[in-house]
């Protein structure tokens, strides 16, 4: 009984959270991406390479804010981690490097605020912070935002 009486509360609360997410796709790069909604001043964001082995997945964890945001475009910024979760099952060291994330979500179309064309530029550095290279990125992305911010 206990869980049928949780059942509408649960997927509402899905509904909602599902309202607030944005997935990007990066085909130069084969990066995936899934961030929080985008279109909030602080937001947050992880990537991850889709054409490599599972045991060599790189994943990105963001933090980022909105510097601006308009009707056309929002500029944003924010540091990142990047990772090798199977690195760490193997008892290696689990941080690979760190990002800085400078980028802008084009809205180009008028009647679909949702559609944005992605331009990102991250300096890379490894996690002994003695190399590293300046990254850039470009894609589409979907948010799927709650109808009352549209």
């Amino acid at each position: 009984m206990k869980r049928l009486l949780l059942l509408p509360g649960t997927l509402c609360f899905l509904q909602s959270a599902t309202a607030q997410v944005a997935v990007s796709y990066f085909p130069f790069q084969s990066v995936l991406g899934v961030s929080s909604n985008p279109e909030r001043r602080v937001w947050a964001g992880v990537t991850a390479e889709t054409n490599t082995f599972v045991a060599n997945v790189n994943a990105e964890v963001q933090a980022l804010a909105n510097l601006k945001r308009g009707e056309w475009v929002n500029y944003y910024a924010g540091p990142g981690v990047n990772i090798n979760p199977a690195s760490a099952l193997n008892e290696l060291p689990l941080i690979n490097g760190y990002t800085l994330t400078l980028g802008a979500r084009i809205k180009p179309l008028p009647a679909h605020r949702n559609v944005h064309v992605v331009f990102e530029l991250a300096p890379y550095t490894n996690q002994y912070l003695d190399s590293g290279y300046l990254r850039t990125q470009l894609g589409l992305s979907y948010n799927f935002r709650p109808k009352a911010e549209r």
